[in-house]
């Protein structure tokens, strides 16, 4: 019968290894999965070619009002902030970045180098926050693009607002613009309901009759919500009324600076949540957990290279004499009857004796005496034995008697 292996040293080697680093993938996945999706997951939607995205108003306010710094950091270019967040954004991202834009345009009302640049008497540094409306997905092979899979959660939107709002659904009749901002130019809004907020704190720029916001701004901050993406994203684009009507939306937001806008894009790179995987695999933990694995694979190694064949297991009754021997002692121990053995013993080596030296006649410690004294002492000694110690010694005399007396 083969007992060998079914696989070779060299399969089992690489399912082990293999194995390993699945297994340390799916960890490392779960700890870092959250931050990896939006370092190489979808583009942020200004950068997104989709009838949802808002890469034509990108390349549109790029080309005709740019804005006049072109900083690495867009949180703190005076230009407008375009946020443009999706359902998964967490609301405290946004707050950090509308508090930091607030408290930019209060140090700088005192006179910074801001204050007095080309004119300029105050940096506002205002922020229009574009809110999601379309859940997308992306094509398989499609090559970056994304279809829409229907609408977001209005409830995890409405977190996103800086503000107490309430959904409100409009008819495009009922929109129009706001008789203070007379310099906001009318969309060619869609065929379709809108998304309109409305909260005590939001005064409408676009709004409905009802009061409810389409555009609006938050308190008396420099703070504003654009509710329906539809007004500008890619596929409104296409209609020149819209792309005029959005200059003159950011225009109107900021006219000490002409409209001049940059969009962000760290909200859709910021680092995750902590978690104890992250935390085993970045400093100063790191070390430690490179230790345990390098541990680990010693360990592996040891246990996988033996020093000669394998040693079988013994058999959990021996064979032979002597073993079976052993083994009824073991039993007798354990019964705690060994006392008992002596005067066994003493009649079975009466017996023998007795059929060897008496000739027939009835075997009798006295009638071996007269043959060869001392036998019966021999025997009442192993009668009498209390112990097994006492026993065993009455045993080893009877033997040398006989060995002396060639019974």
């Amino acid at each position: 019968m083969n007992q060998s292996s079914p696989f070779a040293v060299r399969t089992v080697i690489l399912l082990v290894i293999g194995g390993a680093l699945l297994l340390l993938a799916s960890i490392l996945m779960s700890g870092f999965g959250e931050e990896l999706s939006r370092a190489i997951g979808d583009a942020p939607a200004a950068d997104r070619k989709d009838g949802a995205g808002f890469h034509a108003l990108r390349r549109l306010v790029d080309a005709v009002q740019p804005a006049e710094r072109d900083d690495k950091d867009t949180l703190d270019n005076p230009a407008i902030l375009i946020l443009t967040p999706t359902e998964t954004t967490r609301p405290e991202d946004i707050k950090t970045i509308v508090d930091r834009r607030i408290a930019l345009a209060s140090a700088t009302t005192g006179g910074d180098d801001f204050v007095e640049r080309e004119g300029h008497p105050l940096m506002r540094f205002p922020t229009l926050i574009i809110l999601p409306k379309w859940q997308t997905e992306a094509i398989p092979l499609g090559g970056g693009k994304v279809r829409r899979t229907g609408v977001v959660n209005l409830n995890r939107v409405e977190k996103l607002v800086p503000a107490e709002i309430e959904w409100h659904h409009e008819d495009r009749e009922n929109v129009g613009v706001s008789a203070d901002y007379p310099e906001i130019r009318p969309f060619a809004v869609p065929d379709r309901q809108l998304y309109a907020v409305k909260g005590d704190t939001v005064e409408p720029l676009i709004g409905a009759r009802d009061g409810a916001a389409i555009l609006g701004q938050v308190g008396s901050s420099d703070t504003f919500v654009l509710v329906d993406p539809d007004l500008v994203n890619n596929r409104a684009m296409a209609d020149e009324r819209n792309a005029k009507a959005a200059l003159a939306m950011l225009r109107a937001i900021d006219p000490e600076h002409d409209g001049r806008a940059v969009f962000d894009r760290s909200l859709h790179y910021t680092r995750g949540d902590r978690n104890l995987v992250k935390l085993l695999f970045l400093p100063p933990f790191l070390g430690v957990t490179l230790a345990l694995i390098a541990a680990a694979i010693l360990a592996g190694i040891a246990a996988a290279g033996r020093f000669g064949p394998p040693v079988a297991d013994p058999r959990g009754v021996a064979l032979g004499k002597r073993a079976l021997i052993d083994n009824i002692v073991a039993l007798t121990r354990l019964a705690r009857r060994t006392a008992r053995a002596g005067e066994r013993y003493a009649d079975t080596m009466l017996e023998v004796t007795s059929r060897r030296l008496l000739a027939g006649e009835i075997p009798s410690p006295e009638r071996l005496d007269r043959i060869h004294p001392g036998y019966s002492e021999l025997d009442r000694r192993l009668r009498d034995a209390d112990t097994e110690a006492e026993a065993l010694a009455a045993a080893k005399d009877l033997h040398a008697w006989k060995k002396e007396t060639g019974a």
